[in-house]
């Protein structure tokens, strides 16, 4: 299933849900923000919280282009043994798949915030932060899980339109594209037609 929102506040539900019907699996979480607040402005609900929820509930977490984190986040990060990847590690050192792979369950939820990308390519978020992945650096990512492992739901969150078509375009693309990795994956499209 492939969900779009909205903010990042819809991922907890939809990961519950994904649980209930399909068991366990660890989730990759690719954003600027590590989204691991107890509660922003009095929400427990917050798009700020779910992965601290997450947490809270036992999902092993991956967390890919993080580059807003405060201490108490990185704390709770370290105790609860969360494997991150930081954009300015990707930026020095290029993409750790193998490490990413590695960190990953068999079995993994992909939930992806637009403002991972750098906002040159996508401004139309509501928090961009500068020093952000690239579009290949996604999709090299998204690639390597579909290959590696057994993708059960993504999510992807917080486009927030504002007429840069350029943006939206991109968005889209990168949404289709992760759609057409779950095709292949799951056989309902051959190798032979693969155009990416």
């Amino acid at each position: 299933m492939v969900a779009l929102g909205g903010d990042h506040s819809i991922t907890h539900p939809l990961v519950q849900a994904h649980r209930e019907a399909l068991g366990g699996f660890s989730l990759l979480h690719v954003d600027a923000h590590a989204d691991l607040y107890p509660e922003w402005q009095g929400s427990v609900y917050s798009h700020a919280s779910p992965f601290y929820r997450l947490l809270q509930e036992g999902f092993p977490l991956v967390q890919v282009g993080i580059r807003a984190m405060d201490q108490d986040s990185l704390r709770l990060a370290r105790k609860k043994g969360v494997a991150l990847f930081p954009a300015h590690r990707v930026h020095r050192e290029g993409l750790p798949l193998e490490e990413i792979l590695s960190a990953l369950g068999k079995r993994v939820y992909i939930s992806l915030d637009f403002d991972a990308l750098d906002p040159s390519l996508m401004p139309s978020v509501g928090t961009p932060l500068p020093g952000g992945l690239s579009y290949r650096q996604v999709v090299d990512l998204l690639e390597a899980v579909f290959r590696e492992k057994e993708v059960v739901g993504m999510d992807f969150v917080e486009l927030s339109p504002n007429g840069q078509f350029h943006a939206e375009m991109t968005a889209a693309q990168l949404v289709y594209h992760a759609i057409g990795l779950k095709g292949l994956q799951a056989g309902w499209l051959s190798r032979e037609a693969d155009p990416i």
